[in-house]
């Protein structure tokens, strides 16, 4: 074997650190991505076929599921600036795992609908009380490639998933076990959160005023860039299938394959793509940079709106398959350094869970509005959401800029708060 040929294995061997803290964060990722993975991949099959619900209750539920993000990351950021983390975090974890395993006893819309919402608005939780225990437990300078890890854990556990929902859904009586099976992983998940520190909450003096991130327009300014530059989600996941399916002469079962193809990169060069986005600047060249691969992306298959040929076809989705995998290893890392290098130390767990919020919004409104666009205006559609990620690339550095000097004022006139309100 070549030296060439054990790249990918180093790769993956380097997922695994040598420090226990790390491990049992990486281990605590997969057994929750794995559950998940085992969920969203065969919940559509589960709830048609055993629960007997229709596509359309299924979907309204799911998007309903959405938007209960928007509130609970934001909640629970603030919830683990006030309590231990890792109480949160276990006690999250469980909630969710119970969730999942009652989803085997619904047995009509109602019952659905009630569980997936609440399971959602918990499960949303869970990312940001994870984001502050990192930076309450990791060094500065480490935590974006420890997220960037993480990231590539939660892809391996996530595709591993997707096979136990597959083996589940070869025969009727063996459905149930995708809600159980999901119920148990994360079960471990929460067993495994038990053994991390205990991520202790601030002092009672130094707390931040409540919804004291919202508030902060020019914080808001960064998310709501990064929702722009998060839009690889939405093109790869929906606009782009779709997009295949009704306007190319493109076979259908190309679109799964390219998905392998955009997890497999991700698991890859994850880490690698975090390179640099330790710092602020850092972080924000890193998503000018994603955001400008993004409209290549859509350039790319902009063209198949004007060549009809089916190998050209081929060609330039594939290529947009990996100019938006380009991206969202870059774009993720770039909110990993964003968010972590504009949180205040004592509203950590607030301002990250508000900066998830430029996921939740692109999940709930990107495929929606994405889709409809290109689908209507075809090359010009695309066109257009070329320029929009080439707009989104050029503010993201001076949005950073500007949130970083309000959150040093703001860091600075707290400190002062603190110090005369708390005796030497």
């Amino acid at each position: 074997m070549s030296a060439h040929d054990t790249v990918p294995a180093g790769r993956l061997a380097r997922l695994v650190p040598a420090d226990p803290l790390r491990r049992r964060l990486l281990a605590i990722r997969f057994a929750g991505a794995t559950g998940k993975g085992v969920f969203l991949s065969g919940s559509v099959v589960y709830f048609t076929l055993h629960v007997g619900l229709s596509a359309a209750q299924v979907g309204i539920g799911l998007s309903a599921a959405g938007f209960a993000g928007l509130v609970s990351s934001v909640l629970f950021g603030m919830i683990a600036d006030r309590m231990p983390k890792r109480t949160l975090l276990c006690a999250l974890f469980a909630a969710v795992a119970l969730g999942f395993g009652l989803y085997s006893v619904v047995s009509d819309a109602t019952g659905f609908y009630v569980l997936v919402v609440l399971i959602a608005f918990l499960d949303y939780g869970t990312g940001p009380t994870e984001s502050a225990m990192v930076a309450t437990l990791v060094p500065d300078g480490e935590r974006v490639r420890l997220n960037a890890m993480m990231r590539s854990m939660f892809n391996i556990g996530f595709s591993v998933g997707i096979g136990i929902a597959a083996l589940a859904a070869l025969s009727p009586r063996l459905l149930v076990a995708i809600p159980v099976g999901s119920a148990v992983l994360l079960g471990a998940a929460a067993v495994l959160a038990t053994r991390l520190p205990a991520g202790a909450p601030g002092s009672a003096a130094r707390r931040p005023r409540p919804f004291g991130a919202i508030r902060d327009l020019r914080y808001l300014s960064v998310v709501g860039v990064s929702a722009l530059l998060a839009s690889h989600i939405s093109l790869l996941m929906v606009v782009l299938p779709l997009w295949t399916i009704n306007r190319t002469e493109v076979r259908p079962f190309l679109v799964p394959l390219l998905l392998v193809l955009n997890t497999a990169f991700v698991i890859l060069f994850q880490v690698r793509a975090s390179k640099g986005a330790e710092t602020l600047e850092g972080a924000a060249a890193t998503g000018r940079r994603a955001g400008l691969w993004i409209a290549a992306g859509c350039l790319a298959v902009s063209l198949t709106a004007v060549w009809h040929h089916t190998a050209l076809a081929v060609a330039a989705i594939v290529a947009t398959v990996l100019a938006l995998s380009v991206a969202e290893v870059m774009q993720s890392a770039s909110a990993w350094g964003l968010a972590l290098g504009l949180a205040p130390k004592h509203a950590e767990g607030e301002y990250l869970g508000t900066f998830d919020l430029h996921v939740a919004t692109q999940n709930v409104a990107g495929p929606v509005l994405f889709s409809g666009l290109v689908i209507a205006q075809g090359f010009w559609g695309w066109a257009a959401l070329a320029a929009l990620m080439a707009v989104a690339a050029l503010l993201i550095g001076p949005a950073a800029r500007r949130s970083a000097e309000a959150m040093a004022g703001l860091a600075a006139a707290h400190d002062t708060a603190v110090d005369t309100e708390e005796p030497v």
